[in-house]
């Protein structure tokens, strides 16, 4: 009895185990592409060569930003700044 209750919760984990790797499998092959153009605008932000003013990397994040926009990203530009790390939260 307690042999056939233990084959069967073994089947039933080899299946549950089958199904989390092709879930696995179908997150890998979707790549996220907010989270990509997150990852690039804060490295560039961070490379941008600016002026006293800080137009240029105002202009970087207003348009990185648009793209954002484009992508999914539901914030203002302010918030878009601070997740790129050009202002600090208040």
């Amino acid at each position: 009895m307690h042999a056939q209750r233990l084959q069967a919760a073994l089947q039933t984990l080899a299946e549950a185990i089958r199904d989390v790797e092709s879930l696995l499998g179908e997150m890998h092959a979707d790549h996220d592409a907010l989270a990509a153009h997150i990852f690039v605008a804060r490295r560039a932000y961070r490379l941008v060569n600016d002026t006293k003013s800080g137009k240029r990397r105002e202009t970087s994040a207003r348009l990185s930003w648009e793209r954002a926009c484009e992508l999914g990203f539901r914030g203002s530009v302010g918030d878009w700044a601070r997740l790129l790390g050009a202002v600090p939260k208040r």
